[in-house]
């Protein structure tokens, strides 16, 4: 089984959803750090990675905190992205 810090320098893409559920979009960027097990509301608990050099196709995307282009996301939102590989539709 592969470990989380696999992701560590993978260029990804990042699939963006709603509270909802509904998938709003994609964005790419590269994976500077990970964090196992966080509490993200009280008793649930998901694999991060934070992704930095986040490339879109509108204004640049800022996270909660205001800070551009960089943010923390769920790991089972990403992709692994193998710029050599022609990228097929996914949802």
């Amino acid at each position: 089984m592969a470990s989380l810090y696999d992701w560590l320098g993978r260029r990804v893409v990042v699939h963006l959803y709603s509270r909802e559920g509904m998938a709003l979009g994609t964005l790419e960027g590269r994976v500077a750090d990970v964090a196992k097990g966080v509490e993200v509301a009280p008793g649930m608990r998901k694999d991060l990675a934070y992704v930095v050099e986040i490339e879109t196709d509108g204004a640049p995307y800022r996270n909660s905190s205001g800070k551009e282009n960089e943010g923390w996301f769920a790991v089972q939102d990403l992709e692994a992205r193998d710029p050599q590989e022609q990228r097929w539709f996914v949802n």
